[in-house]
C-alpha cells in the first residue's frame, strides 16, 4: 500500500487520501480496505470513509480514494450517508430500508388520523 496524494481540510476536520494497493483487485473488499487505510494512518476505522476504487484495466493494482476524518463526529456530521451504507453487508442494508420504512409510514399514519 503506498500513498499516492495526500491533502488536508483543517475546516472540514478531515484528509482526502488516495493509495495504491498493489495485487489487490478482486480480492479487497470495502471494509478490508477501510480497515487496512485506518491501519496505515494510525485512526480507528471509524474515522475513515471510502469514496471510491478504482481498478486499471489489464493489472491488479486499485487506486483507492478516502477521507480520514479527525472523529466520528465530524465523519457524521460531514460525510454523505449513502456512501456508508455502501459498506454494509445485504443483511444490514434490508434492515436499514425497514427501519426507513417504518418511520415514513408512522408520520403519514398520524397525519391521516387528525
Amino acid at each position: 500500500m503506498q500513498v499516492e496524494k495526500k491533502s488536508q481540510s483543517k475546516v472540514l476536520d478531515r484528509s482526502y487520501v488516495e493509495l495504491s494497493l498493489e495485487d489487490r483487485a478482486g480480492k479487497i473488499s470495502r471494509k478490508e480496505a477501510i480497515a487496512a487505510v485506518a491501519q496505515e494512518m494510525g485512526v480507528p476505522a471509524e474515522n475513515v470513509a471510502i469514496i471510491r476504487i478504482d481498478g486499471q484495466s489489464g493489472t491488479t493494482k486499485l487506486l483507492g480514494k478516502f477521507y480520514v476524518y479527525g472523529s466520528p463526529e465530524s465523519k457524521k456530521r460531514i460525510h454523505l450517508r449513502y456512501l456508508d451504507e455502501r459498506t454494509l453487508s445485504k443483511e444490514e442494508r434490508e434492515k436499514l430500508k425497514q427501519e426507513r420504512k417504518k418511520k415514513a409510514a408512522a408520520p403519514a399514519a398520524a397525519g391521516a388520523k387528525k
